[in-house]
């Protein structure tokens, strides 16, 4: 699986979980954020790459730092890019 693919599952699992640990359904959650639950459907389901407007509206409606929602794309990727040396 390509690594944009094991990011996008990343995020999803963690929209997911702290979706689900607040008590949200996808329409809550979507009308929270005014988004669509279409949108949310498929961010969960790693088909889209989000925006970042959107993943800040999401985050703000679950009360979280935009940066503990995207927290695991982050772990997944602590390497250094290609041509980085340090």
């Amino acid at each position: 699986m390509p690594s944009d693919d094991l990011d996008l599952r990343a995020l999803g699992v963690e929209l997911h979980s702290l979706r689900h640990a607040r008590g949200l359904s996808i329409d809550k959650l979507a009308g929270a954020a005014g988004v669509h639950r279409q949108t949310v459907m498929d961010i969960e389901a790693a088909r889209v790459a989000p925006r970042v407007d959107t993943l800040h509206s999401l985050a703000h409606a679950l009360g979280v730092p935009l940066v503990q929602l995207v927290a695991p794309l982050c772990e997944a990727n602590e390497s250094e890019p290609p041509g980085v040396e340090r």
